[in-house]
């Protein structure tokens, strides 16, 4: 009959009995592994293996953490505390594996996640030591894993350190990775292969990185035109790649999917809006081609359409519906932010959801993206509209 566990079992405490059992283990085989030390404990208490005792523990130790706890952690997380999150680790290391409310989004990731996201290796690897779980709890995150996020958010040496720490990579991973082998074998079964539910709820064509992987999901019925929880559809979805996307866009559109002038300005195609543009002058007026264009940083891009008579002051249509100079201030992009000054961009304008200037954005953006180029774009901003009286 298994032991039981005690109503609060403590991982510190298991980890050294794994450790005491290996020492038993050498006195017999001297080429004894931790791993077999970590799967007898977990069968002397029932579990079939090591992740699931310590899925186990994590699970009852987070149900002691109320959501206030939870989401003042992950601001601080956010923010890059590093000394507030090692004094609430000791005093509540279930903290380290807890799912709460994003300090900046929707969703409810982990700590993990939000490193990520905020791009503050310090904290990551403060996570990584207190054994957060490098595969995450992603139900409420829309199944966005770790791994995921250091794909989407180019964080190549976390990823790196997730890898070397024993991530799992399933096919969503695979696909973002680009890694064209792994993916046609994961999907060598058919259909059967396909996810029973994608990620942001929509089509796992937004997450192909290749013209390969593409063929092969239209292949096994992967929708072209499935919006997701955002109505995103996948050539929207890959076109915000910027220049990378751009072949996957042109081969999604080989296969029957339909492109507007935004996502061809996103992926910076000046060819097809020269061509779009001389069939409809009056596109020129659509504030979404110019907010797409700065977005990802198509400074010539974003002049020609300026010297067609596109807005300077044109205004995004989703989220917080900023100006494309707040667009530019959130990245950090000084020149772009200059191009559009001088175009006559309104640096007093206000976002209609946080009513704040694209100064307070690239201040803001400081703080949440942890980018210093928004610092100077911030400062540039003030000044000029300290220059221009209050």
């Amino acid at each position: 009959m298994s032991a039981a566990l005690p109503a609060r079992p403590n991982l510190e405490w298991l980890k050294k009995a794994a450790k005491q059992h290996l020492s038993e283990l050498r006195a017999n085989d001297p080429a004894a592994k931790l791993a077999a030390a970590q799967l007898g404990v977990a069968r002397h208490y029932g579990f079939a293996s090591w992740s699931a005792l310590k899925q186990h523990v994590d699970s009852v130790a987070t149900r002691s953490v109320d959501d206030a706890q939870v989401a003042a952690f992950l601001q601080d997380v956010g923010a890059g505390n590093l000394e507030a999150i090692r004094r609430s680790l000791a005093q509540s290391p279930a903290l380290v594996n807890a799912v709460g409310p994003h300090p900046y989004w929707g969703g409810r990731p982990q700590p993990l996640h939000v490193a990520i996201e905020t791009h503050r290796r310090d904290v990551f690897e403060l996570l990584l030591a207190a054994d957060a779980d490098v595969n995450g709890d992603n139900a409420q995150y829309d199944l966005w894993s770790p791994l995921m996020l250091t794909y989407h958010w180019d964080e190549g040496e976390m990823r790196s350190r997730l890898l070397a720490q024993g991530a799992r990579i399933g096919l969503i991973e695979a696909l973002l990775a680009g890694d064209d082998a792994l993916t046609l074998r994961m999907l060598a079964t058919g259909r059967s292969a396909l996810p029973q539910q994608d990620p942001n709820g929509g089509s796992i064509l937004a997450f192909a990185r290749t013209t390969a992987a593409i063929d092969r999901l239209v292949e096994l019925g992967a929708s072209l035109e499935l919006q997701d929880r955002w109505q995103t559809t996948p050539i929207e979805a890959l076109s915000r790649l910027g220049p990378r996307g751009r072949p996957l866009v042109l081969h999604l559109l080989r296969h029957g999917a339909k492109a507007s002038p935004q996502e061809y300005a996103r992926v910076g195609d000046q060819q097809t809006l020269e061509t779009l543009l001389d069939a409809d002058p009056r596109l020129i007026d659509s504030d979404d081609i110019l907010i797409g264009a700065v977005d990802f940083g198509h400074e010539s891009l974003v002049e020609w359409l300026l010297a067609r008579g596109a807005n300077p002051n044109a205004r995004s249509s989703i989220g917080s519906q900023g100006t494309a100079l707040h667009s530019a201030a959130w990245e950090g992009n000084l020149s772009m932010t200059k191009i559009l000054v001088a175009a006559g961009a309104d640096v007093r304008a206000l976002d209609r959801e946080h009513h704040n200037t694209p100064a307070g954005w690239a201040r803001v953006a400081v703080q949440v993206t942890n980018n210093p180029d928004c610092a100077a774009v911030a400062a540039y901003l003030e000044q000029l509209v300290q220059g221009s009286g209050r």
